[in-house]
C-alpha cells in the first residue's frame, strides 16, 4: 500500500555498526514528527538523503507500507521538501 505523510524532520542520526564479516557500515536515520509535536517514527535514509535533508524543515514522504518478519515497515519511495 502506498502512503503519503507530511512531517517535520527533528534530527538526523548516522550510526556506525559492523556487519557479520566485521566490515564497518553506517546506518542513516531521522526522527520525524507531525503537527502535534509528537515523534511518530524514525525513518531510514540513504546517505544522499541524509546529506541533503535539513532538521526543522517540513517534508512530504511517499512510502510503501509492507509487513516483514519483524512487523510493519515503511520503504521510502520519495521525500521532498513541502512547499
Amino acid at each position: 500500500m502506498r502512503v503519503k505523510a507530511y512531517v517535520t524532520l527533528l534530527g538526523k542520526v548516522a550510526k556506525p555498526w559492523k556487519d557479520r564479516e566485521g566490515i564497518d557500515r553506517v546506518s542513516y536515520s531521522a526522527n520525524v514528527m507531525q503537527e502535534n509535536g509528537e515523534i511518530i517514527d524514525t525513518i531510514r535514509l540513504t546517505q544522499e538523503q541524509y546529506n541533503t535533508l535539513l532538521a526543522g524543515k517540513a517534508y512530504t514522504i511517499t512510502a510503501d507500507y509492507g509487513t516483514g518478519n519483524n512487523g510493519g515497515y515503511l520503504r521510502i519511495v520519495d521525500i521532498a521538501e513541502t512547499k
